[in-house]
Formats: structure tokens, C-alpha cells, sequence
């Protein structure tokens, strides 16, 4: 496979690509499929978690959400690819979807890493300081 058409603006901008191989198609299409997919199951997860642990049950729900919205968004794309749309099937939407996946992705790994971090410390010191408060009757 030759990867020197990736580094050229006609290779992304061209309103009339050529179509995908059929390892590419079938690729993408289970790919985004499987975000989808994995937007449900971790969705059921969050609400499971829900009690137990409310901010990662919410982390959890971002990442739901970034599976369904990212999973639709790229089979839109896919389709618009696959009957090879001018304009739409433009490679450059596919660059600007990974773009967007990244952007969200360190958003919400920021969150697990600062938020819920922050107020799992909050609750512990919480739970220590009434510890040693008396108990109502």
C-alpha cells in the first residue's frame, strides 16, 4: 500500500474520490457498528453504576455518548463515502471525524483525571470527618 497519496491536499479534498477497497468498506462499516454497540452495553453500565458510584457512573455516560454520537456521525459518513456523493464523501471528513474523536476522548479522560478524582477525595474526607461526629438518634 502506497501511503504518499495521504500526504497531498488532492488526496483529501477531491469532491470525486475514488471508492474504498472492500477490506476499507467492510472495516469502517463494523467499526462504526461496533461503536454503537458499545454506546448500549456501556450505557446499561452507567445505569448499573449509578448508585454505587455517580461520577463514574457520568464518566461512563460520556463515553456512551461519545460511542453513539461518534458511531452515527462516522456511518453517515460511510454512506455518504459509499455512494460516493460529491462533496460529502470527501476523504476530509473522515480526518475531520478522527479530529473530533481525539478532542472529545481527551476530554473526557481529563474528567476521570481531575473531576472525579477530586470529588472521590471529597467523599473519603467526608466519610472521615464524620467519623468522628456523633450519631444522630
Amino acid at each position: 500500500m502506497d501511503v504518499r497519496p495521504l500526504f497531498t491536499i488532492d488526496y483529501w479534498f477531491n469532491t470525486r474520490p475514488t471508492a474504498l477497497e472492500p477490506f476499507f468498506q467492510e472495516f469502517f462499516f463494523y467499526f462504526f457498528i461496533t461503536l454503537i454497540v458499545g454506546a448500549l452495553v456501556i450505557g446499561i453500565i452507567a445505569k448499573r453504576k449509578k448508585k454505587a458510584d455517580p461520577w463514574i457512573a457520568q464518566g461512563f455516560q460520556r463515553i456512551s455518548s461519545w460511542c453513539l454520537t461518534m458511531g452515527v456521525a462516522g456511518l453517515v459518513i460511510f454512506f455518504f463515502t459509499y455512494e460516493r456523493l460529491p462533496f460529502l464523501s470527501m476523504r476530509f471528513w473522515y480526518l475531520l471525524w478522527f479530529i473530533a474523536a481525539i478532542a472529545w476522548l481527551i476530554q473526557i479522560v481529563h474528567f476521570f483525571k481531575t473531576r472525579v478524582k477530586v470529588e472521590k477525595m471529597k467523599i473519603t474526607e467526608k466519610e472521615n470527618i464524620e467519623k468522628y461526629l456523633p450519631n444522630k438518634k
